[in-house]
C-alpha cells in the first residue's frame, strides 16, 4: 500500500493527510499533525517530493525533495506556479484531478502509484511515480497533495537494458531481433502515409577466406569496420542492422529506389577505400573483402517478408555477377538494373 511505503521512507501517508478532517478515533494523530512545525519538518525530511496545491490549483507546498527532483527553487514555485505548469504535458494535471474523483485508483479522492512526468528546470521531463489525495477541512475540499517518487535511475537502467537487447555487441549497430520489429513498423507506417521506403541487404564478398587466414580477431575487426562505415554514411532517420555473421541491412525511410541506390554506392565506395590500408597492414594478397548489395523499394500493399525477399534475391544476383556491386530489385521478383563502381 502507498501509506505503508511512504511510512517506510519516513513520509506522511495519504491517510495521515486525510485524518486532518478530524474524528475521535484520530485525536492523537490529529493533535500531532496539527503541530505546524512538526508537519513542516516531516514534509521537508521526506525523501520523496511533496507538492501541495490549494483548491484553485496553485502550488502551496514544495518540499526540498521536490526542489532536488525538478531543479526548481521553492521561492520560484510556491504561490506563483499552477499545478498545470508542473506536469508534463500540462493537460495531465486535469486528467489526474479527474481520476481523483473516480474510483479507478484506490477509491474516491486517492490516486496510487501511477507513472507520469513532471517538468524540471530547462524544460526537461522527469519521470516519477505519483500518489495523490484530495485534502479536506470541515468536510470541504481545500486542495490536494501529491507524492513524487523519482524514477530517473530506474528509467535509465531500463533504457540501458533495452539498448543492450536490440544492439549487436560487436558492431554497435542494431541486431537481427530489432531488424524484424523495425521493418514491420516502418512498412506499416510507409503504407499508411504513402511514403517511400527502401530496404537494402548485403553480405561480404571473400570474407570467409580472410577470416580463415587471419583468424576471428581480424575478422571481427572487418565486421566492426562495416558497422563504422554504416553509421558514418547514414542519415539520422536511417537504421543499420547486423542480421547474421557477415550479413547486414539498411532500412532507409522517406527514400525511393534511386535515392537508396545512390546512398548505398556512397557507402560501398567508402568501405572499399578502407581496404588498401587494411591490406598494407596485413601484408596479404588475398582478394579484397567487398560487399554484394541488394536494394528494393516498398510496393503498394507489400508485406515485410515480400520486400525482404526481393532485396535478398537482388543481393544474390549481385553475388552471381561477381560481387562488389549494388543490384536493384524490380516490381516483380527479379532484377531491374545494376549499379557498379
Amino acid at each position: 500500500m502507498v501509506s505503508q511505503s511512504h511510512r517506510e521512507r519516513g513520509c506522511p501517508s495519504m491517510s495521515d493527510f486525510e485524518q486532518l478532517e478530524g474524528g475521535p478515533s484520530y485525536k492523537t494523530g490529529v493533535e500531532m499533525l496539527a503541530n505546524r512545525e512538526f508537519l513542516e519538518g516531516l514534509i521537508q525530511l521526506c525523501p520523496d517530493g511533496i507538492i501541495g496545491v490549494d483548491r484553485a490549483g496553485t502550488v502551496i507546498i514544495f518540499n526540498q525533495a521536490a526542489e532536488n527532483l525538478t531543479g526548481l527553487g521553492h521561492d520560484s514555485v510556491v504561490g506563483k506556479v499552477s499545478i498545470t505548469q508542473v506536469y508534463q504535458p500540462p493537460e495531465l494535471a486535469r486528467a489526474i484531478k479527474k481520476k481523483l474523483y473516480s474510483q479507478e485508483q484506490g477509491g474516491v479522492g486517492i490516486l496510487e502509484g501511477i507513472e507520469v512526468y513532471v517538468k524540471g528546470a530547462g524544460g526537461r521531463k522527469v519521470p516519477i511515480r505519483l500518489s495523490a489525495a484530495l485534502l479536506h477541512k470541515d468536510g470541504q475540499e481545500i486542495g490536494s497533495v501529491g507524492f513524487f517518487h523519482d524514477l530517473t535511475a530506474r528509467k535509465q537502467l531500463e533504457e540501458e537494458l533495452r539498448k543492450h537487447s536490440i544492439t549487436d555487441s560487436l558492431t554497435g549497430i542494431y541486431n537481427r531481433r530489432h531488424f524484424h520489429e523495425v521493418l514491420s513498423d516502418e512498412v506499416e507506417r510507409s503504407g499508411r502515409y504513402g511514403r517511400p521506403l527502401a530496404l537494402a541487404v548485403f553480405d561480404l564478398d571473400h570474407f570467409k577466406p580472410f577470416n580463415d587466414t587471419f583468424g576471428h580477431q581480424e575478422g571481427d575487426n572487418i565486421l566492426r569496420l562495416v558497422g563504422e562505415c554504416m553509421r558514418s554514411t547514414l542519415r539520422s532517420l536511417d537504421r543499420a542492422f547486423r542480421v547474421g555473421g557477415d550479413e547486414f541491412a539498411f532500412l532507409m525511410v522517406e527514400t525511393d529506389l534511386t535515392q537508396g541506390t545512390q546512398a548505398l554506392e556512397r557507402f560501398r565506395n567508402a568501405f572499399n577505400q578502407q581496404w588498401p590500408r587494411r591490406m598494407s597492414y596485413l601484408q596479404t594478397s588475398l582478394s579484397a573483402v567487398t560487399m554484394s548489395i541488394g536494394v528494393a523499394e516498398l510496393l503498394k500493399d507489400e508485406k515485410p517478408d515480400k520486400l525482404l525477399l526481393r532485396a535478398d534475391l537482388a543481393m544474390y544476383e549481385a553475388k552471381k555477377d561477381g560481387g562488389n556491386l549494388t543490384v536493384r530489385a524490380g516490381a516483380r521478383i527479379g532484377l531491374q538494373n545494376n549499379s557498379q563502381q
